[in-house]
């Protein structure tokens, strides 16, 4: 696997990251955060998440997996595995690869992943979707940038423990 994978998400406190097909909450600074990362990259999200969003992934290129063979986006490419997206990132050579949920997503790619973009947010209130625990991975913090509301940290593993 030539391709390094990139995990970015905003969290509440209790690893929540999604209510009702939306954010729990509503921070523009961190969402403009997240959008300056991603625009003008391959990103890897969920047909839920992408669905959800009605294709709009503005400015980036998007990898759409879903376990439906015939499922044709409008924009974007669809996949059934993350073992396909993998080859065709490494087939075409794109260098790093953003995942961008949703919770399934984070979940398949979890172990895969060489750095985590984490966005903490003050917020501790209901959710139905949740990233999956990720501390029992060994990461290190990179990189921390303290805002109002949030925290940005950004977490790498060694190479060996991809």
């Amino acid at each position: 696997m030539n391709v390094k994978l990139i995990a970015i998400a905003a969290l509440g406190k209790s690893r929540q990251i999604g209510l009702n097909n939306d954010l729990p909450w509503s921070l523009p600074e961190e969402y403009r955060h997240f959008q300056e990362t991603v625009r003008g990259q391959h990103v890897l999200i969920g047909r839920k998440n992408f669905d959800s969003h009605e294709g709009d992934v503005t400015g980036t290129y998007p990898l759409i997996l879903s376990r439906n063979a015939d499922y044709q986006p409008l924009c974007g490419k669809a996949f059934t595995s993350l073992k396909e997206v993998i080859s065709y990132a490494d087939k075409i050579a794109i260098s790093k690869l953003y995942v961008i949920g949703g919770a399934e997503i984070y979940g398949l790619t979890l172990p895969f992943l060489s750095e985590f973009l984490w966005s903490e947010v003050e917020y501790d209130g209901p959710a139905d979707a949740y990233f999956p625990e990720f501390t029992n991975f060994p990461w290190k913090v990179a990189n921390e940038e303290k805002h109002p509301e949030w925290t940005m940290r950004k977490l790498v593993k060694s190479p060996e423990n991809i």
